[in-house]
Order: C-alpha cells, then structure tokens, then sequence
C-alpha cells in the first residue's frame, strides 16, 4: 500500500541536486533535516519500483543511495556537534 505521508524519489532527488550545487549546499542542512523527517528517506522500501516507471529514465535509485548516505554523515555530525 502507497504511504501518502513519503515524500517521494522526486523529491528526494531534487534535494540531493540542489545539495550538490555551490548555491544549494547553502541550505542543505534544511533539506537534510526534511529528508530525515517523518515521511523521509526512511520510508523508502528500494523496491525501485520509481525507476521502472520514470518517464525521463531518471536513476533515481543512485540519488536514493546517495541521500541516504548524506543524512547518516548528517545525522551522525549532528550528533556529536551537541
């Protein structure tokens, strides 16, 4: 069943994006700390059904991954920056 409360690969993707961009990674705390929240990267189940219907052929499942890494680095900062 669908979780209408998970914020979807695209969104997912795009923070990871705009993180990757010198203007974005102004904020990328803030995307990091939304990715990581309720309805977040967690909830994702990489069953990679998202990549079987992207229309644009996006490899979504790398940005996935790559999210996943940079909110464990994140959480993990946050962690000891108390």
């Amino acid at each position: 069943m669908f979780d209408r409360g998970f914020v979807g690969p695209h969104a997912i993707s795009q923070a990871m994006l705009f993180n990757s961009h010198p203007t974005g990674k102004m904020i990328a705390d803030e995307r990091l700390e939304a990715l990581t929240a309720e309805g977040g990267i967690q909830m994702c189940g990489n069953a990679q059904n998202c990549v079987a219907v992207c229309p644009k052929k996006i490899p979504l499942t790398r940005s996935i991954a790559r999210a996943g890494r940079a909110a464990t680095v994140w959480a993990i900062k946050k962690l000891f920056d108390r």
